[in-house]
């Protein structure tokens, strides 16, 4: 499938979203893949500057703190994607990842950074960076392989275009399948949900 059919529709044409019963039936054909304006014809694209993209991934947490969430980012990331044959590559660096958790003190954020970056959840020291392989493309859906501490799970990304080589979506998996196990405190009165949810928003250049 070529990309001219993808996220991004040619200048001055309304954009389709697929969020209704209309929209999803069209975007079967108008929506293909990541980065590349509807005139684009076998160029490779790359990541613009990390001042440009965001890569958000939040988790929510349990008991009596029901309701906040932890909420970081991956400021230092790379990336380029390609239309023939059709293929995304992401990686983002984990020893950069901060905290945003607004709900907590500086020295709270802190701790909760460091416990993310440890061996116990994302183990930046042994695997310093996650990555993201596409390997198919449906529609909205991109499913590829997702490598998070050397583990390496299928997972799919709904996208939509946001401009002119530009897209945004999201990814929801589970820690577990990571070997990630949820965090437990307190007679398991605070904790963390298993799933977690990637978001982001992202600009390619020629």
């Amino acid at each position: 499938m070529s990309f001219q059919a993808g996220f991004f529709q040619r200048p001055g044409r309304r954009s389709v979203y697929p969020n209704t019963q209309e929209t999803s039936l069209k975007g079967m054909r108008i929506i293909c893949l990541l980065f590349l304006a509807a005139t684009a014809s076998g160029a490779d694209w790359k990541l613009n500057p990390a001042t440009e993209n965001t890569v958000d991934l939040f988790v929510d947490k349990t008991g009596i703190l029901n309701g906040k969430r932890h909420w970081f980012r991956f400021p230092l990331l790379a990336g380029s994607f390609s239309e023939n044959p059709a293929k995304v590559e992401l990686r983002f660096e984990v020893n950069a990842l901060q905290c945003f958790d607004t709900w907590l003190n500086q020295k709270d954020q802190k701790t909760v950074l460091l416990w993310t970056l440890g061996k116990e959840t994302l183990d930046a020291a042994n695997h310093p960076t996650v990555t993201f392989v596409s390997t198919a493309v449906d529609g909205n859906k991109i499913t590829g392989n997702l490598t998070i501490r050397g583990v390496t799970k299928p997972v799919t990304v709904l996208a939509k275009g946001i401009g002119d080589g530009k897209f945004e979506g999201s990814a929801t998996f589970k820690m577990t399948d990571f070997g990630i196990k949820p965090v437990k405190a307190g007679l398991n009165t605070i904790g963390t949900k298993d799933e977690m949810t990637l978001q982001f928003k992202l600009a390619g250049t020629r």
